[in-house]
This record gives C-alpha cells, structure tokens and sequence, in this order.
C-alpha cells in the first residue's frame, strides 16, 4: 500500500506538470513528458498541490494517461493495446503509454496521439506492421510501437 501511495505521487506531479508543459508553455508534445520527469523530482508537496489548482485539477494529462487525485484515486483507462485491435473498426486514442522521446516523436510525426481517430487497415504476418488510415493517410507502425497506444472503439463511447 505503501509503494502504491508513493507510485501514485510520482504519477501526479509528472503529470499535472505534462499538463503545465504542454498547455500553458506551450511545449512540444513528444518532449514534455522527459521535461516533466525533471520537474516531477524536485517538486514538494505544496507545489504539487499548488500546481493542480491552478491547473484546475485535469483528470489526464496531454499523452491521455489518467492524473491521480491528491488522494491516490483515479478512474483507469477503458481501453486495449492497438496492436490488439480489430481490423477494419474505427478507433479514437485513448492515450499514449511511451516514454522515449524519440518515439513520442515518432507518433507525433504521423498524428497518433490522444484523441484522433484511427482505422487498421492491415496487419502483416509474422509480427508485420499494422497499416492504419490516420486523418486519411496510410501508416505503418510496428507492433511494438503499436503496444504503447491505447485505444477505444468509437461505438464505445
């Protein structure tokens, strides 16, 4: 219980900072989250909670992962893995579980970040790449890669 209250902490303050990064400094998405991180270390507790107020108190932060509450508290993410979505269903990012900016840059690059909507339109054999349809282009993404997006049908709202 103990290491959870404290992973919990940790998640908090990298987040609500994620959120500070990105919205109100404006940011790049792919490097907020190794920003954060540094910030994430050095932050007290009256910071933290000074920071969420300002902030609002968001519910996620800008890569879709859900912000603990001051309590610990946080609703998970009602989502699977792309690489283990259907083909052929319409899908909306739900969040983006990577931590490498290089790969944050990688996902950036071909617009699959929370809140788009993508189609698989193809998975190769033998742990080939997925072809998706995002914002009407085709891109490919290897399965690896594919295990840090999360998504959700759209008829599940």
């Amino acid at each position: 219980e103990t290491g959870r209250a404290a992973a919990c902490n940790v998640l908090r303050r990298q987040r609500l900072w994620e959120v500070f990064l990105f919205e109100h400094l404006k940011i790049e998405w792919a490097k907020i989250y190794e920003l954060a991180c540094s910030l994430e270390h050095a932050t007290a507790p009256e910071v933290t909670e000074a920071l969420a107020v300002f902030l609002e108190n968001p519910r996620i932060c800008p890569r879709g992962n859900p912000i603990p509450a001051a309590d610990g508290s946080f609703t998970p993410l009602d989502g699977i893995p792309l690489n283990e979505a259907p083909l052929g269903e319409t899908m909306r990012v739900l969040a983006v579980n990577a931590t490498a900016t290089d790969v944050l840059t990688y996902l950036q690059e071909r617009n699959i970040l929370p809140g788009r909507e993508l189609t698989v339109l193809e998975a190769a054999p033998l742990q080939g790449p997925l072809t998706l349809r995002v914002e009407g282009k085709e891109v490919a993404l290897g399965l690896s890669l594919a295990e840090f997006v999360v998504v959700r049908l759209i008829s599940n709202p």
